[in-house]
């Protein structure tokens, strides 16, 4: 009964550290009444049971003690029935993970204030922006080969990414809203002794394609998108109705393919489609692991989405365009502690405004200077003008686009406990969209997650 009683405790609690900072005050004491009165439903329940088997219990100490015999069946059953009606809510809890995670960045910016000339969201100045991020994962198992997982997340605050627009962008943990949402569901199966993976349902198609061992996650490696995954994909940009199939024959070789709706309306399924396909190598030298990946992606686009080649755009036709591009991701321990890692892509120069990308760095382990959960990143990427992009510029009376974007950032994760680390992060941005205009910009901030 302790245990049912610590998972819903968790459960609740994990739903309230989500929700609670997008209520008002009065919003989050009718959230926290709530809880107070659900627990002491539970707690009554419990007291309840033990009172219910005390008595059951209590004829018989008094029929050994000689004492007179009393009939017990009415509350033996009503205990009995209770604990089969919690037994039964066990029994649908067990095996389930829960994990709760949240994330607060904050970030500034030096030199921006002299682009104020160039077009942005919000005033092109040097100013301090934050966001806050919170993750729920409910997992469990299903049977002995299937696990069903939801994530429910909540976002706040758009980080610094309005004020100085760029291809490979700043803070990845930013959202455009505010907003408490769900952001995964789905099921997994694995066959064939686990050789045969597939997962349906609301996907994040870049937790299974373009994945790297140390740049792919902005909560506790880079912060920067560009160095998350490759800014020449056009993953969705919010996650929709996937699919993902997995054939791993060896632990050496995979190959992996995925379908994504492009957004996350579930109208008019099969419009907006992002197919991708990836082939994996994971060779081992030792104890030291590297993983090769290829894929191929291609992008479905709407007659809505407005996307026409540069070369149409420059004679006045607007055919819709579908978009497509190739990449690899790459990452290989050259020390127990050092994993270098590269990736490169690139995307049909006639659609998008570059062509290539590309980007490589490092992640050193702590074990150097007596710290084993520390790491230092680093990284350097470039997104490379497309020719066309530049010429319909030149045609459009704006001959500045004709730059290459190109970006820094350097991290820290000092890990002070199992559940707490913070961040400081340094980038640099020169040249942001292909702007000759742009003046490069210093970004400074820190990072906090909690983790449990």
């Amino acid at each position: 009964m302790k245990g049912f009683c610590m998972v819903l405790l968790v459960i609740l609690v994990g739903l309230f550290l989500v929700m609670a900072p997008h209520a008002t005050a009065g919003e989050q004491e009718e959230l926290l009444q709530e809880l107070r009165l659900l627990w002491e439903k539970v707690e009554q329940l419990e007291t309840r049971i033990k009172s219910l088997e005390k008595e059951a219990a209590q004829p018989q100490a008094e029929q050994k003690a000689g004492g007179p015999e009393v009939k017990s069946a009415e509350p033996q059953e009503e205990a009995k029935k209770l604990r089969k009606e919690v037994a039964v809510i066990w029994e649908a809890l067990k095996g389930i993970e829960i994990g709760f995670s949240a994330t607060g960045v904050v970030q500034g910016s030096i030199g921006n204030h002299q682009n104020q000339g160039i077009p942005s969201d919000r005033e092109r100045a040097d100013r301090v922006d934050g966001s806050l991020s919170a993750d729920l994962e409910i997992s469990k198992q299903i049977g002995t080969h299937g696990r069903a997982t939801v994530i429910i997340s909540a976002a706040y605050g758009d980080g610094l990414d309005p004020r100085i627009p760029s291809w490979w962008g700043i803070n990845g943990d930013a959202e455009d809203e505010n907003r408490v949402y769900l952001r995964e569901l789905w099921y997994e199966h694995k066959l064939f002794s686990e050789k045969l993976i597939f997962t349906l349902g609301k996907l994040d198609l870049t937790a299974y394609f373009d994945t790297n061992a140390v740049a792919n996650c902005e909560n506790a490696q880079f912060l920067s998108p560009g160095f998350v995954n490759s800014a020449a994909v056009e993953f969705p940009d919010d996650n929709g109705p996937g699919v993902r199939i997995t054939f791993a024959p060896t632990e050496l070789f995979d190959i992996s393919f995925g379908w994504g709706q492009g957004e996350e309306d579930w109208d008019e399924l099969g419009h907006r489609s992002l197919f991708i396909g990836e082939a994996g190598l994971h060779p081992r030298f030792g104890e030291l692991q590297g993983n090769y990946r290829l894929y191929g992606w291609f992008k479905q686009h709407h007659l809505d989405d407005d996307v026409v080649s540069w070369d149409d755009r420059r004679r006045g036709v607007f055919d819709n365009r579908n978009g497509w591009g190739l990449g690899l991701s790459l990452d290989q321990a050259v020390t127990p502690q050092i994993t270098l890692f590269a990736r490169a892509g690139y995307q049909d120069e006639k659609v998008y405004e570059f062509a290539w990308a590309w980007s490589l760095g490092a992640e050193v382990k702590g074990n150097y200077w007596g710290r084993d959960a520390d790491a230092l990143g680093i990284a350097y990427g470039m997104g490379m003008i497309s020719d066309e992009y530049k010429a319909f510029q030149r045609f459009s009376g704006e001959p500045w686009f004709r730059k290459n974007e190109s970006h820094l950032e350097l991290y820290y994760r000092f890990q002070l406990n199992d559940h707490i680390a913070i961040s400081p992060d340094l980038q640099v941005l020169w040249n942001a969209q292909g702007d000759a205009r742009f003046g490069p910009v210093t970004v400074i901030g820190i990072r906090g997650t909690l983790e449990f």
